[in-house]
This record gives C-alpha cells, sequence and structure tokens, in this order.
C-alpha cells in the first residue's frame, strides 16, 4: 500500500461508520418488529405480565450496573466532569460484559424468543443511550452492540427452542422428568452458544479500541495484527471469565417457573444479586489490576533508573580512575624529567655561582646572575608542588586521613591556615572513594586560597555509621 493510498484508508472510516451505523440500526428495527408480531404470552398463571417484570428488572441491573461502572471509572482516573477522551482499553473491555445476559436467556425459556429480543433490544437501547450521553461510547459502536445484543440473543434462544420446545408444546405435553431435562439441557447449551456469540461479537469493539494506527503499514498485516493482538489479549483477560460466570446463573433462572404468582414475583430478585454481585467483583477485579499493571510500571522505571544511576556510578569510576592516572603519569614525568632537569640546572648555576665569585665581576651582573638561581630554585618548588597536587604520594602510602592532614597543614605555605579534625573510628574505604574525597577536599582549599580571602580554614572528617562526613570553613 503507497502512502497515497494509506491516507485515503485513514479518510474513508467516516463513511464507513455511517454504512454501519445504519446497518446496525437496520437490522435492530428489522428484530423490532418481528419480535412485536411474533410476541405470545406464555401459557402461565404469571405470563402476561412476565414480559413487564422482565424488562424492568433487566433496565434496573443494566443502569446500575454501568452507573457504577462509569462512577468507578471517574473515581479511578481522577476526573469528576464528564469523560470526552477515548477510554483506555483497560477500562473499555469491562463495557463488554453483558450482565444482563442471563434474563435474555431467562425470557426467552420462560416466555418466548420474541420476548427475548424485546427484551434485549429496549435494554441495550436504554444503556447505550446512556452511555452514549455521557461520552464512552461512539454511535457506531453503540448501535452495533443494540444490533449484535439483539442476534445473540435470537441464536441463543433459538438453540433453547429447538432443544426444549416452546412452552406452549411443554404445557401441551405436561411437565414431566424428561421435559424438565430438556429444558435444563437447552438452557446449558443456550448459555454456552450465547457466551462464544457474545466473545466473537467482541471482536469489532476490541479491533477498534486496540488496533495500531491503519496506515502504517499494509491493510491485511494491520488487520491480520489487530485481531491476533486484540483477541488474544480478551481471552486471556479476566473479562471473559466473568462473562462466563454471569452467564452460568442464567440456566437456573428459569426454576422460578415452579413457583406460584408471588413466589415468582420474588425469586427473581435471589438471581439478581449473585448477577450484580459478579459485576461488581469484575470491576473491582479490573481496578486492581490496573493498579497493580501501574505499580509494576513505577517498579520497572525505579529499577531502569537504579540501573542508569549504577552505570553513571560506574562510568564517573572509570572516569575518576582515568584522571588519576593520568594525573599519577603526568606527576611522574614532572619528577623523572623536568623536575630532575630543573636539579641539574640548580646545581650547574650553583658551581657556576662558586666560580664567579672569585672573579671581578660588575654588581649588576652578579645580582643578575643571583635572579637566574633564585628562579631556578622558585621552579623547581613549584614543580614539585604541582607533583604532589596531581597525586600526593602520601595518599598512597598513608592512607586518606594522612593525606587530608598533609593537604590542610600545606594550606599554611598558601597563606590561609588550616586546622584539622577528624572524628570516630576510621572505616575502611575503596580507593575511587577515598580519591574523590580527597579532591573535594582540595579543590574546596583552593577555592578558598585563591577567592575567599579567608585568613582562616577548617577541615573536619567525622566518621559515621555507613557514611563519612566532611566539613570545610573558613572565616
Amino acid at each position: 500500500m503507497t502512502p497515497e493510498s494509506a491516507l485515503k484508508f485513514k479518510d474513508t472510516p467516516r463513511y464507513m461508520k455511517l454504512v454501519a451505523t445504519c446497518f446496525s440500526l437496520g437490522i435492530a428495527l428489522v428484530l423490532f418488529i418481528w419480535s412485536i408480531f411474533n410476541y405470545q404470552p406464555a401459557p402461565t398463571i404469571y405470563g402476561p405480565r412476565a414480559i413487564y417484570s422482565i424488562i424492568v428488572l433487566s433496565l434496573t441491573l443494566s443502569l446500575l450496573g454501568r452507573y457504577l461502572l462509569l462512577r468507578v471509572i471517574k473515581r479511578e482516573s481522577g476526573i469528576t466532569h464528564v469523560l470526552y477522551q477515548r477510554l483506555p482499553p483497560s477500562w473499555h473491555a469491562l463495557f463488554l460484559i453483558d450482565i444482563t445476559a442471563p434474563i435474555y436467556l431467562a425470557a426467552g425459556v420462560l416466555v418466548g424468543v420474541p420476548a427475548a429480543v424485546l427484551t434485549a433490544l429496549i435494554t441495550q437501547v436504554v444503556l447505550q443511550i446512556f452511555t452514549f450521553k455521557h461520552h464512552f461510547v461512539s454511535l457506531v459502536e453503540a448501535s452495533y452492540r443494540i444490533a449484535s445484543t439483539a442476534v445473540v440473543v435470537l441464536i441463543a434462544d433459538a438453540v433453547f427452542l429447538l432443544i426444549a420446545g416452546t412452552q406452549q408444546q411443554q404445557a401441551a405435553n405436561g411437565y414431566n422428568p424428561l421435559s424438565e431435562s430438556r429444558e435444563l439441557l437447552g438452557c446449558v447449551v443456550a448459555a454456552i452458544v450465547m457466551m462464544l456469540l457474545l466473545t466473537l461479537a467482541s471482536l469489532p469493539t476490541l479491533i477498534s479500541s486496540g488496533a495500531p494506527a491503519i496506515g502504517q503499514f499494509s491493510l491485511p498485516d494491520t488487520f491480520r495484527t489487530a485481531v491476533i493482538t486484540s483477541w488474544s489479549a480478551y481471552l486471556r483477560s479476566p473479562v471473559l471469565r466473568f462473562q462466563a460466570m454471569v452467564l452460568s446463573v442464567g440456566p437456573l433462572l428459569p426454576v422460578v417457573d415452579i413457583y406460584d404468582n408471588v413466589v415468582a414475583e420474588v425469586a427473581w430478585l435471589f438471581f439478581l444479586v449473585p448477577l450484580f454481585a459478579i459485576y461488581y467483583l469484575a470491576l473491582v477485579s479490573t481496578r486492581l489490576s490496573i493498579r497493580t499493571h501501574a505499580l509494576q510500571e513505577t517498579l520497572a522505571d525505579l529499577n531502569s533508573a537504579r540501573r542508569r544511576q549504577e552505570e553513571l556510578r560506574g562510568y564517573a569510576m572509570l572516569i575518576t580512575r582515568v584522571q588519576e592516572e593520568e594525573r599519577r603519569r603526568l606527576a611522574r614525568e614532572l619528577h623523572d624529567d623536568t623536575a630532575q632537569a630543573l636539579i641539574a640546572l640548580a646545581l650547574g648555576l650553583d658551581g657556576m655561582g662558586r666560580t664567579i665569585s672569585k672573579l671581578d665581576l660588575p654588581e649588576k651582573d652578579r645580582e643578575w646572575f643571583a635572579s637566574l638561581q633564585n628562579l631556578a630554585s622558585l621552579t623547581l618548588d613549584g614543580v614539585r608542588r604541582a607533583c604532589r597536587d596531581l597525586r600526593p604520594s602520601v595518599l598512597d602510602d598513608l592512607g586518606l586521613r594522612a593525606a587530608l592532614e598533609w593537604l590542610s597543614d600545606s594550606s599554611s605555605s598558601r597563606g590561609v591556615p588550616c586546622t584539622f579534625t577528624c572524628r570516630g573510628n576510621p572505616a575502611p574505604t575503596t580507593s575511587e572513594e577515598e580519591i574523590a574525597i580527597f579532591r573535594i577536599a582540595q579543590e574546596a582549599l583552593s577555592n578558598i586560597w585563591r577567592h575567599s580571602g579567608a585568613t582562616q580554614a577548617s577541615l573536619e572528617v567525622e566518621y559515621l555509621p555507613g557514611r563519612l562526613q566532611l566539613s570545610i570553613h573558613d572565616n
């Protein structure tokens, strides 16, 4: 796919969404008309008004569950007003749990397939309008959920009808153990079929919410990657297991038809409680999963930062080691070459001075020669001082405390007397740590000598449990 065609493909979803929305609403409208014209009350004592009770219970349960979901999402996201941005996939999957699926199944078992389809359509229309009003679902997704749920209910309850027969047939044949067994088998098979169909119906929503950006790859690669990624993630997610737990209640709901009018009305409430409890458990589980994932990401960031810190510390130690090696090399070269040459020059000038003293030279020439001797001596002292500053031998020979004390004593020669204090029991330190501490003290005293204008300084070292404290002050 060329970039031009990829860009053109990215512009087509507006037309595709319109087509998908109209197609979904058309299917929903056809199923609604079919269910109205084919609805027949069940031949039971509460059959004529069973459809109304089921619809009210379905609406109540679905709206209560959706309200709880939106409330939890807003609380977890920290936003108190209406959310307009797209939900993250972790929360989006919770909208795929259909808490009222067992009620649709029970409507088909107790009343009939048209009643079940009608219940699903009315419930989903109200539920999706409520969700769309709060901007948690798009129009195309809402219309798709309405139509797909109605189709799933139609197929699942038709499977039950195929196995167990209609309520009229069961009433004509009389209720016997065989018919009750067929009814129970039909409920179980219909629940399994509904579970499979709900899983398949969730695939387009999963792809639209978790697919990579279309247009970056070719169309077959994009679709294949989106399907595999979204499908595998959904099959591993706890959402699928909670949907199965919700549908597991479905085969138990038809038992209310063995009770009389009053008891049957109350019996529904005992089945709605575990449905809502399972849905609430799904919300809590997802919230804990998201928090655990966030904690894992935070721990991964901390571990990564710790690794970077260790790498930086190792790099700093390496730089320090290389610098000290270079300082040692320069100090050795200055001592072995430059200092020795200056010593030889000073000895030569001393010998010449003794010879010149026996000659009758003008006073001006004698002063000039004496200045040369003094310059050679000062240069030799400067080179020796540079050797000590580059790499003091006392640090290698006697350790950190002796090196810091020597540094404090040498401050007097720079015009700023410095007192040295050491407290605590010296703890073992690595050579890199000793070098770093010595260089810090050396640089601090150097700043005092050059810039502070102080007349007195102090260097204090205190060995504390697990650490060393270095303090440098001036007046």
